[in-house]
C-alpha cells in the first residue's frame, strides 16, 4: 500500500484527536519502501501539540520533562522533511492531518498553496464536527480557518464563514450552553471589516439568561464594551462598564454572606468594581464600594481557620539553658547573636526551587499575601515551572516569602525563649548595653544613644516601642553605609529639589552590594521593605503595625538581626568574645530539639 491508502485506513474524519499512537508498526510494514520514511515523519508530526489563538498558532512538543527532555517538536523538522511534505498530494490526506501539515507548511515556510488547503481543511473540520449539543474543540477549527483566510485574502471562504456566523448569532447564540458563543463573537469582533452592531443586544440577552454565571456574564460585559468602542459609542461603553461594576457589587454582596472563601472571592469583585467606577468617572460610587471592601476585609481574618499544631520545645529550652548558664549579662547578649545565623540567599533560592520541583501542584496558582487587617498586600504569582529562574524579580519575591516563614519560626521558638531567659536571669538597665553601641562605626553619628535605648527596650520585652525606633533607625543605618561607600542616596528633580531615595533603591545600590554582605542585605530588605517579606518599616512608618505584631516571631527575628549586625563592628563585643572562655564552648541543639506532638499519642 502507498502512504495515502495507509492514512485512509488509520485516520477517520470524525471528531478524533490526532495521535502518533495511530501509526502502528503493523501499518508501517505494509508500506512500499519509499513511503516508510514519510510514515515515520507523519507519526512524529502527529504528536505535535498546538496552541491556537484568534490570530496565531503555536506548535509545541506534547510533553516536556523537568530535565529538558521532550517529544517531537516542529523545530525537529529538517529541510529534507519539509521537501517531503511539500511533495505530498495533500488533497489525498485525511482532513485532520491535512490541516496540521498544511498549517505547518504555511506557518513555517509560507507555502501559499498549503495555506489555501489549511484554511479550507479547518473549515471543513468545523462543519463536520460542530453540533449545537457538542461544540467542544471546534472553536479552534474556525479560528484557524478565519485567520488563514484573512492572511491570504481567501475572500470567498471568509464570506462563507461569515454567513454561517451571522445565522448562528441571530438564531442560536443565546441558547447554546457554555462559552462557545462568546468565543465566536470575540473572534469576529476582532476582525476589522466585520459589523458588530448586532452583538450588544445579543450579549445583553446572554447576560440576562445566565445572570448567576459570573465568568460568562463578566466576559459578555467586557465583549459588549469592546463592541461599543469599535462602533465608536463611548457613552454606551462607559455605561456598560458601570453596569458591570454594579453587577460585581451585587454578586459580591451575595457571595460575602456564605463563608470565608465567599468573603475572599467577594473581595476580588469589589476591587474590580472600584476600578471600573474610577475609570468611568463614578468617584462617589468608587469610594462607597471601597468603604464596603474595607469592612469585608476586616472580617476575613476572623473567618480564617488557623492551622494549629502542638510543639514540644523542651529540647529548645534545655539547649538555651545549657548555653546560657554561667554567663554575664554581656556574654548572654553575645550568646544570643551566636545562636542567630543569617540565612544565605543561595540556600533560600535553592529551597524555593526544590519546593516547586517536588510539589508542583501546590504551586500552580500562587498566593495572596494578606495582612492582619484582611487586606491583600501582594498577589504573588506562581513561578513558571518550565523555567523557575526565568523571572528573577518574581523569584526573589518568592524567596522573601519563603524566608519569612522560617524567620517566624526562629523568632517565635528560639529568639522569644532566649529573651525570656535573659529577662528572668538578669537585672539589667539601659547602661549595660553601652558595650554594643559605643564607638560603633556602623551607627550613624549621634545615633548611639537611640540605638542603645531601642535595644534595651527590645531585650526588656517592650517590643512595640522598640520596633518604632529600630525600623527607621536601621533604614538610616543602611543609607549611611551606602553614602559612606559612594552610593547616591538622593534623587534630583527637574526643579532642582532633592529627596531621599526609597529604601528599595538603597538596598539595590551597587556600591552597597559591593561592600556589604549580600545575605545580610537580602535579609533586611525582606524584613523592612518587601511586601512578600515582613515589610516592618512600612507598617511602622504608616503607624498601622499593632502591638501584638511587634511581639510576633518575625519582629523578634528582626530585633535579633539588628543586635547581630551591631555586634560585627563593636570593639567591646569582640573583646568579650575573645576573653570569655565560656563563650568559646557552644553546644549545638539536637536534631529533635523541636518536636511536633502527634495528638494521637495523647
Amino acid at each position: 500500500m502507498n502512504i495515502y491508502e495507509v492514512l485512509d485506513k488509520i485516520i477517520v474524519n470524525k471528531r478524533y484527536k490526532l495521535s502518533s499512537t495511530l501509526f502502528d508498526d503493523k501499518y508501517r510494514d505494509e508500506l512500499i519502501e519509499k513511503d516508510v520514511i514519510l510514515f515515520d515523519l507523519l507519526k512524529n508530526i502527529s504528536s505535535i501539540g498546538t496552541e491556537i489563538h484568534n490570530g496565531s498558532i503555536k506548535f509545541h512538543p506534547l510533553f516536556t520533562t523537568a530535565d529538558g527532555r521532550r517529544t517531537f517538536s516542529v523545530e525537529d523538522i529538517t529541510e529534507e522533511d519539509f521537501s517531503m511534505l511539500e511533495a505530498m498530494e495533500l488533497n489525498r490526506v485525511p482532513l485532520v492531518l491535512r490541516a496540521l501539515i498544511s498549517d505547518i507548511l504555511w506557518s513555517q515556510r509560507k507555502v501559499y498553496s498549503a495555506a489555501m488547503l489549511a484554511a479550507e481543511a479547518y473549515w471543513d473540520l468545523f462543519i463536520l464536527w460542530y453540533t449545537d449539543d457538542d461544540n467542544i474543540g471546534t472553536i479552534d477549527m474556525i479560528r484557524r480557518a478565519v485567520c488563514i483566510s484573512l492572511q491570504i485574502k481567501h475572500e470567498s471562504l471568509f464570506l462563507n464563514i461569515c454567513a454561517w456566523v451571522n445565522d448562528f448569532i441571530s438564531q442560536k447564540a443565546v441558547t447554546i450552553d457554555g462559552f462557545f458563543s462568546l468565543r465566536l463573537m470575540e473572534l469576529f469582533a476582532e476582525q476589522k471589516m466585520y459589523d458588530v452592531s448586532a452583538f450588544p443586544d445579543v450579549l445583553e440577552q446572554m447576560i440576562s439568561s445566565d445572570h448567576d454565571n459570573v465568568s460568562k456574564v463578566e466576559q459578555a460585559y467586557e465583549l459588549k464594551v469592546y463592541c461599543y468602542n469599535k462602533l465608536k459609542k463611548s457613552e454606551e461603553a462607559k455605561n456598560t462598564n458601570i453596569a458591570l461594576a454594579e453587577y460585581y457589587v451585587s454578586f459580591a454582596e451575595q457571595t460575602v454572606q456564605r463563608d470565608m472563601l465567599g468573603a475572599m472571592r467577594a473581595e476580588k469583585f469589589f476591587q474590580k468594581a472600584i476600578v471600573l467606577y474610577r475609570n468611568s468617572g463614578e468617584k462617589e460610587k468608587a469610594e462607597n464600594t471601597h468603604r464596603r471592601l474595607v469592612e469585608v476585609q476586616k472580617d476575613i481574618p476572623k473567618l480564617m481557620i488557623p492551622i494549629t499544631m502542638e510543639l514540644d520545645i523542651k529540647g529548645v529550652v534545655d539547649n538555651i539553658h545549657v548555653n546560657m548558664e554561667g554567663l554575664t549579662f554581656e556574654e548572654s547578649i553575645i550568646r544570643l547573636i551566636q545562636m542567630f545565623v543569617f540565612e544565605k540567599r543561595d540556600i533560600i533560592k535553592q529551597r524555593v526551587i526544590e519546593e516547586y520541583k517536588n510539589y508542583p501542584l501546590s504551586h500552580l496558582f500562587g498566593e495572596n499575601i494578606v495582612n492582619e487587617r484582611g487586606q491583600t498586600t501582594l498577589a504573588l504569582q506562581p513561578l513558571d515551572i518550565r523555567n523557575l529562574e526565568g523571572d528573577t524579580e518574581l523569584l526573589e519575591l518568592h524567596m522573601h516569602q519563603n524566608a519569612l516563614k522560617k524567620q517566624r519560626i526562629v523568632g517565635d521558638i528560639w529568639i522569644k525563649n532566649i529573651l525570656l531567659y535573659i529577662r528572668n536571669k538578669y537585672d539589667f538597665d539601659n547602661s549595660m548595653l553601652e558595650f554594643l553601641v559605643k564607638d560603633n562605626p556602623i551607627i550613624p553619628a549621634e545615633r548611639e544613644h537611640i540605638f542603645q535605648s531601642a535595644v534595651s527596650m527590645f531585650i526588656g520585652g517592650e517590643y512595640y516601642e522598640a520596633m518604632h525606633i529600630l525600623a527607621p533607625q536601621v533604614e538610616n543605618l543602611f543609607r549611611n553605609i551606602a553614602r559612606e561607600v559612594g552610593g547616591l542616596t538622593v534623587t534630583l528633580e527637574n526643579d532642582g529639589s532633592s529627596m531621599e531615595k526609597v529604601l528599595s533603591s538603597i538596598f539595590d545600590l551597587p556600591e552597597l552590594l559591593d561592600c556589604y554582605d549580600n545575605d545580610i542585605i537580602f535579609t533586611f530588605k525582606g524584613l523592612l521593605n518587601e511586601k512578600a517579606g515582613a515589610n516592618i518599616r512600612n507598617e511602622v512608618a504608616h503607624g498601622i503595625i499593632s502591638e501584638a505584631a511587634c511581639g510576633s516571631g518575625v519582629c523578634l527575628y528582626f530585633g535579633a538581626a539588628v543586635i547581630k549586625i551591631l555586634s560585627f563592628t563593636s570593639v567591646s563585643c569582640y573583646k568579650i568574645l575573645k576573653n570569655s572562655e565560656r563563650l568559646k564552648h557552644f553546644e549545638k541543639p539536637s536534631e529533635n530539639a523541636l518536636k511536633i506532638i502527634d495528638k494521637r499519642e495523647k
